[in-house]
């Protein structure tokens, strides 16, 4: 349960929420993942601000990030959208 709470804590802020929802739109297209300078674009914010907010849902385990060279690809982790998805279908049943 305190993995679904970090989750949700880290979705609670507005900016992180839609950073993380950029990275969802954009691997819902497929590709390589979107980078920090592509969120900044498509999000309007500055580029410490999202770095922050990606390490933050990296913690949470909602993001993975690569390296390729000097840029770092941001990806939605699927167990953490599983689990999500399990939660709000039925919160009662979620184990915890």
């Amino acid at each position: 349960m305190a993995v679904m709470a970090g989750m949700l804590k880290a979705l609670s802020n507005p900016n992180r929420l839609k950073v993380y929802q950029t990275i969802c739109r954009k691997a819902k297209k497929g590709g390589p993942g979107i980078t920090i300078e592509q969120i900044c674009t498509a999000a309007k914010m500055k580029q410490p601000a999202v770095s922050h907010y990606v390490a933050r849902l990296a913690a949470a385990g909602l993001v993975e990030r690569r390296k390729a060279r000097w840029w770092v690809h941001c990806f939605p982790c699927s167990k953490a959208l599983d689990a999500l998805r399990r939660f709000s279908k039925d919160p009662a049943a979620f184990p915890g």
